[in-house]
């Protein structure tokens, strides 16, 4: 291995270690303990290490204002603790790697070969760091999640971002808009399950006046409002197909039309999308269309969930404690171990939602002092063998406990759906009766459900 690397690190002990290393395989140092002394030599040197924090700066400004000045340097992030924003800052930046004290060799060298192994470097522009990242971890699996978000928010690719419910995908999609070109402009976000799928398009694209009764006026949709920004569509694996035509249309060259309009309009934004089903399945299962999938996922970004990651999960309770304590007025001092156990231990179906909703009861209930224990809703709701309205009450609490409430109430509607449609022998229009909605309103449930909308009366 040749070339030559500056190690900016104001602790000299690490800045040894570290040369010992590099000098082992050939390698030329040069030492510097503050920005001023590396600010001479960064045009003379072929890759960098710096340590996140120095005594009077940010490793991640000095990478800002590198880049700032057209250095394309290849640089390597070390620090013992980086918090998300500036993971996503750093690969924002462009930095090659951002490795976690201690280091062992390997990792460092490693490092160090790919940081040499680029010959060339376009430096991406820098933008004003935000704060106040709502998103906590520093487990392996959540850095690389970091590092795909700052990787995201340095283009305007489309995004998909994937996991399971409660995990964090809108925090996510809002990390990528405000780390972006276009932190600037709005963020949009529509969830394709909250309304009917005749309501979606109009939602969607907007619709003009008389396109349909109660359309008194013009109205801009949520592609319009994002004009400049990001359009965030949450849960685009329940989206109809029939919309998802119209998004693959506007995906190709950002025009669409109005609803009752023939006149086509064009808009600038950028488009992050987010599920919890696995998309080439619904592909397989023709409930996806493929090339939209294809389209979308020019980044893919999975977020584990918890369960994978429990070492965050003291970390996020002393967040979560941290935001209780401000938004209600408590005074709640911190958790005990043996509480920060009990969480690890929980299978947590709800993910962080769940967690943050169990530190805010737990909290809320406590009011003062240290929370020696959580108040953990049960795995599985007792269903069997207890009383009906106690059973109900259980699944409900466990549902908004693990932030699932819109799940299960879609569960129970569509299991209303299917026997009330086996108790009337298919009769679409005794079960509509029965519900007290049109016909078209149990259409468009039942196409929502993945059921047969054409259903004759037998018999």
């Amino acid at each position: 291995m040749k070339g030559r690397v500056l190690v900016l690190d104001d602790n000299v002990e690490i800045i040894y270690a570290v040369r010992r290393v590099l000098e082992s395989r050939g390698l030329d140092v040069v030492e510097a303990t503050n920005g001023r002394d590396a600010a001479g030599v960064t045009d003379e040197v072929d890759a960098a290490i710096i340590d996140i924090r120095l005594e009077e700066e940010s490793g991640i400004d000095l990478l800002g204002n590198l880049r700032a000045e057209g250095n394309g340097i290849p640089v390597i992030i070390l620090s013992a603790y980086a918090s998300p924003d500036n993971i996503v800052s750093a690969s924002k930046y462009g930095a090659v790697e951002i490795l976690r004290k201690p280091v062992s060799s390997e990792e460092l060298l490693a490092a160090v070969g790919q940081a040499l192994e680029k010959k060339t470097h376009q430096a991406p522009q820098p933008e004003e760091s935000m704060s106040g990242v709502a998103v906590q971890g520093c487990a392996p699996c959540m850095v690389k999640v970091f590092k795909s978000l700052g990787l995201a928010a340095t283009n305007d690719l489309s995004v998909l971002l994937t996991g399971e419910t409660g995990v964090g995908k809108d925090v996510a999609a809002r990390i990528i808009h405000e780390h972006s070109e276009r932190a600037a402009g709005p963020f949009v976000a529509l969830n394709s399950t909250a309304m009917p799928e005749t309501l979606l398009e109009a939602e969607l694209f907007g619709y003009a006046a008389g396109a349909f009764t109660g359309a008194v006026r013009s109205t801009p949709g949520r592609v319009e409002s994002a004009a400049g920004g990001t359009l965030f569509l949450d849960e685009i694996g329940d989206m109809p197909l029939s919309c998802q035509a119209k998004v693959l249309r506007f995906l190709e060259d950002r025009t669409f039309h109005r609803l009752g309009e023939s006149t086509p309009r064009h808009v600038d934004v950028r488009l992050v999308a987010a599920t919890n089903q696995v998309l080439p399945e619904l592909v397989e299962q023709s409930r996806f269309r493929r090339d939209l999938y294809y389209r979308l996922a020019q980044i893919p970004v999975y977020i584990p969930p918890l369960r994978e990651r429990t070492e965050d999960i003291g970390l996020l309770i002393d967040v979560f404690i941290a935001s209780v304590n401000q938004e209600l007025g408590l005074q709640i001092e911190g958790v005990s171990e043996k509480a920060v156990e009990q969480a690890r231990a929980h299978t947590w179906a709800g993910n962080v939602r769940e967690l943050k909703n169990t530190v805010y009861r737990t909290a809320a209930k406590q009011k003062t002092g240290v929370l020696e224990s959580l108040e953990l809703m049960p795995e599985k709701s007792p269903v069997e063998g207890g009383d009906g309205e106690d059973a109900l009450h259980h699944i409900i609490d466990a549902a908004i406990a693990q932030g699932r409430l819109r799940e299960l109430l879609f569960r129970f509607e569509e299991e209303v759906l299917t026997l009330a449609l086996d108790h009337y022998d298919g009769n679409k229009s005794r079960v509509a009766e029965a519900l007290d909605i049109s016909r078209n309103t149990l259409r468009a449930k039942l196409r929502a459900f993945g059921m047969p909308s054409d259903i004759r009366h037998v018999g």
